[in-house]
């Protein structure tokens, strides 16, 4: 169970911001600039899909670390 939710978690957290960022730099998403001048991102992937797998990712981190706390007691009681 350990190794779900750190593995899990880590790989989510990975997904949503790396792996997602090359593929919209390796996908070329265009830039293009509106008649004011100003940019208009397009993205290829939606901002709320990658959001959401970034904040699943930190949930389960936070998941494993609460019961791992709440299951575990700490090993050195001499502080």
């Amino acid at each position: 169970m350990e190794r779900v939710g750190l593995y899990g978690g880590g790989a989510l957290l990975l997904i949503g911001t790396v792996g997602m960022g090359l593929l919209e730099i390796i996908a070329g998403a265009p830039h293009p600039v509106s008649g004011e001048g100003q940019v208009v991102h397009e993205t290829l992937i939606s901002l709320s899909i990658r959001s959401y797998t970034i904040l699943l990712g930190l949930v389960l981190l936070a998941a494993y670390g609460i019961s791992n706390l709440a299951t575990k007691p700490p090993k050195d009681t001499s502080i």
